[in-house]
């Protein structure tokens, strides 16, 4: 999925926060950044899950955690579908679904969604 230099438009199929807080404690977090290749920071990030032009998932990376939990409370409320995201929150893209990423051990197991999700 490559970066774009434009305002992007996502099709949001969910949204979560990468944070030591927000995601199941500092250890979840690191071994998450790890898999994702991302750079741990005290703010973390925030991940938007989408489809791509083929239908594919992937994850936009976010480092505006604020902004992604706004998403986040809105996408839950069915506010917000498809969104434009400024190109400027979006620090790149990972195939598929933080779930779906082979290896991380450390996912918590209530944090995996139903297959049909």
């Amino acid at each position: 999925m490559p970066d774009r230099d434009e305002d992007d438009v996502i099709a949001i199929h969910g949204a979560m926060l990468a944070t030591e807080t927000d995601f199941y404690g500092p250890a979840a977090y690191l071994a998450l950044c790890a898999v994702a290749g991302l750079q741990p920071t005290v703010e973390g990030y925030g991940f938007l899950l989408a489809l791509d032009g083929d239908g594919k998932p992937y994850t936009a990376v976010l480092w505006d955690v604020e902004y992604v939990r706004l998403l986040l409370a809105a996408w839950e409320a069915g506010e917000a579908r498809d969104v434009t995201v400024p190109a400027e929150k979006v620090i790149g893209h990972i195939q598929e679904w933080p779930w779906m990423w082979v290896g991380f051990a450390a996912w918590p197991s209530a944090a995996v969604p139903p297959a049909d999700a």
